[in-house]
This record gives C-alpha cells, sequence and structure tokens, in this order.
C-alpha cells in the first residue's frame, strides 16, 4: 500500500529541503572565502585609486608651477625685449632730434647770411614756416 499522496509530498519537500540544506552547509566555506576574496579586491581598488588620485594631484601641482615659472620666464623676456625696444626708439628719437635741430640751425645761419626775402606778398613761398 502506498502512502497517501500529502505524505509522499511532504517527504519529498523534506528530502529537497534536507538537500539544499546539505548543499548549503557544504557550500557555506567556499562562499565566505569568496567574499573575503571580495573583500580584498575591492579594498585593493580602492587604494589603487587614492594612490592614482595623488599622484594625479602631484602630477597636476608640478605642471602647475611648471607652467608658472614658463610664465615668469615669459614676462621676463618680454620685459627684455620691451626695455631694449624703448631703448632703440630713445636712440632714434634723439637722433632725429639731434638732425632736426641740425636743419634748423642750417636754416637760421642761411637766412643770416642772406638779405630779408619778405616782400609786399609777406614770407616767402620758398621759406619754412617758423615754428
Amino acid at each position: 500500500m502506498e502512502p497517501p499522496p500529502e505524505d509522499q509530498d511532504r517527504s519529498v519537500t523534506d528530502a529537497l529541503r534536507k538537500a539544499i540544506e546539505r548543499t548549503l552547509a557544504a557550500t557555506a566555506p567556499a562562499a565566505a572565502q569568496t567574499r573575503e576574496r571580495a573583500a580584498g579586491l575591492v579594498d585593493e581598488l580602492a587604494r589603487r585609486g587614492r594612490e592614482a588620485s595623488a599622484e594625479l594631484a602631484r602630477r597636476a601641482q608640478e605642471a602647475g608651477e611648471g607652467i608658472s615659472r614658463r610664465g615668469q620666464d615669459a614676462r621676463s623676456e618680454l620685459s627684455k625685449l620691451g626695455q631694449d625696444a624703448g631703448a632703440e626708439v630713445a636712440r632714434r628719437l634723439e637722433a632725429l632730434e639731434r638732425r632736426l635741430a641740425s636743419l634748423e640751425e642750417a636754416i637760421r645761419q642761411e637766412r643770416a647770411g642772406k638779405p630779408d626775402e619778405q616782400g609786399e606778398n609777406g614770407p616767402s613761398s620758398n621759406s619754412p614756416p617758423e615754428g
């Protein structure tokens, strides 16, 4: 005689439950080891991330300092070039002033040596305006 279907279902359910419990009990140490390994890998990943972040910050600092130095060098060079250009402009201006003074002196001497060329119509159109 066969047991009633309810008893059969119950015994299959109990057997399945026991098999699952044995499987979980057998794999529990491996699962714990896997969790520990995963936690270790996450810790290593976080550590490397912090190191990479620190390295990037260090390199950014060095790059900023390098750019600052180059900017200062460029400003210094431009300032020197500007001073040199200013000195050149001053030399040329002085040369022009000497030339102008020489021309003015030549005109004065020429006028001093010739009789006055002013007639009834005012100053001659050939003479430069006086300033």
